[in-house]
């Protein structure tokens, strides 16, 4: 109990909960999963107020709006977020499945003058720094806008799937995993070497090597900082490690998570670590900020429970998220199924050298003097992102540009 007479306790945890089924008949499980889904998208469109979706035109929300069109006789209103920059565009293929299954689509089309007038209002809305958000804000805003009050979103199938490259990563480093942890000697030379890069990738390849036990709850965390420790210690004064369950919560119960299928392990330190202090915080803050409630049928915990338990050989993704692609055969369209996939990301790597550069200079130049930031490389690494170094990535310099905001916003000195 707590000082107050309060009590916390977990009440569930994906994977906590036994399934009795029989995973073996392959046929029988895509069946079921079908169904899970199913269930999950018909108990978030209930609602007496519109609802609509938002349809990326990747395969977790053509999935969303497919079965929405499957379990309703009106059309489903749709929304799509499209850009002049090509490569970071998608509206063709949100286009294919709207015209799929008949929905009443509409396209948001953001230009960089479009988001500077609503991206200080996001970071506004922020009761706490996060690099994540801001687009969600903007194109929640534009479907409120458009008269929704609720939407369906298709986050958290790449968790539940093993959309992410890291799913196959952590299965292939399963099969030499004891090979590895035998060469420590061997490991800590090479960390030391790699230590001295100024590529925040091969750092983190340093920290790997270094650690001294290769398990999900060490690995995890270091695939998903955008910056390694070794690059934060260089851009500022702070001399401290985060505990690893800041960044992946419940992973201290490692032996419990070690239990699961490999990629399940995955799955649930998503659960603990990424979605539950980023994804889903940001989507439903920046969602709600412009009063649009978000709903997400991929959190379903009946379809997470089921799916948890999935063997590695049935979720192992022969192709992008392939048990989710043959469960709901022959929903999607091949064009669909078969692209590249490019999350939901705008463009800010050419925003902030462009249009969004005076906007982040402005604030890197003032963290710069912050005592606690090593302003010299900071600005370095600034100089070195304008200059096209691939070695710097957006997301490194947009974290001090958000904080930025928000110590200036809270007037934190």
């Amino acid at each position: 109990f707590g000082r107050n007479g309060s009590r916390s306790c977990v009440y569930w945890r994906a994977g906590a909960v036994s399934i009795d089924f029989d995973y073996r008949d392959k046929s029988a499980a895509k069946r079921r999963i079908r169904e899970l889904l199913r269930n999950a998208v018909e108990r978030r469109m209930v609602s007496d107020v519109p609802l609509g979706a938002f349809l990326s035109g990747g395969i977790d929300s053509s999935v969303v709006v497919g079965l929405m069109a499957e379990l309703s006789s009106e059309r489903p209103v749709t929304f799509n977020v499209s850009f002049s920059e090509r490569r970071y565009d998608e509206s063709k293929y949100a286009g294919i499945v709207a015209r799929r299954f008949h929905t009443r689509h509409e396209r948001i089309d953001i230009h960089p003058d479009h988001f500077l007038g609503q991206m200080e209002d996001a970071l506004d809305a922020m009761d706490s720094p996060s690099a994540d958000g801001a687009n969600t804000y903007v194109v929640s805003r534009s479907i409120r806008d458009a008269g929704i009050k609720v939407a369906l979103s298709g986050i958290g199938g790449d968790e539940l799937f093993a959309g992410y490259p890291f799913f196959r990563t952590w299965f292939e480093m399963n099969r030499y995993r004891r090979l590895f942890e035998g060469t420590a000697r061997m490991r800590n030379l090479l960390s030391t070497v790699l230590s001295h890069s100024n590529n925040s990738r091969l750092q983190r390849v340093s920290e790997i090597l270094g650690m001294r036990k290769l398990d999900i709850r060490n690995i995890y965390p270091e695939f998903r900082r955008v910056m390694p420790d070794l690059l934060i210690k260089r851009l500022t004064n702070l001399d401290f490690r985060l505990p690893l369950e800041s960044e992946a919560g419940n992973l201290s119960t490692a032996d419990d998570i070690e239990k699961l299928p490999i990629l399940a392990q995955v799955t649930a330190a998503e659960y603990d670590g990424y979605t539950q202090n980023t994804l889903l915080k940001d989507a439903d803050q920046m969602s709600m900020a412009v009063s649009l409630e978000l709903r997400e049928p991929f959190f379903d915990h009946d379809l997470i429970d089921f799916m948890m338990h999935v063997p590695d050989e049935l979720r192992y993704p022969s192709y992008p998220k392939s048990l989710l692609v043959d469960s709901v055969e022959p929903l999607l369209p091949r064009e669909v199924v078969h692209r590249r996939k490019q999350g939901f990301l705008f463009p800010w790597r050419i925003w902030m050298r462009g249009p969004l550069r005076d906007f982040c200079e402005n604030r890197l130049k003032t963290h710069a003097c912050r005592d606690f930031i090593n302003g010299p490389m900071l600005m370095d690494r600034w100089k070195m992102f304008l200059s096209g170094d691939a070695s710097v990535s957006w997301q490194e310099l947009w974290q001090f540009v958000v904080l930025e905001h928000w110590m200036r916003r809270n007037h934190v000195d």
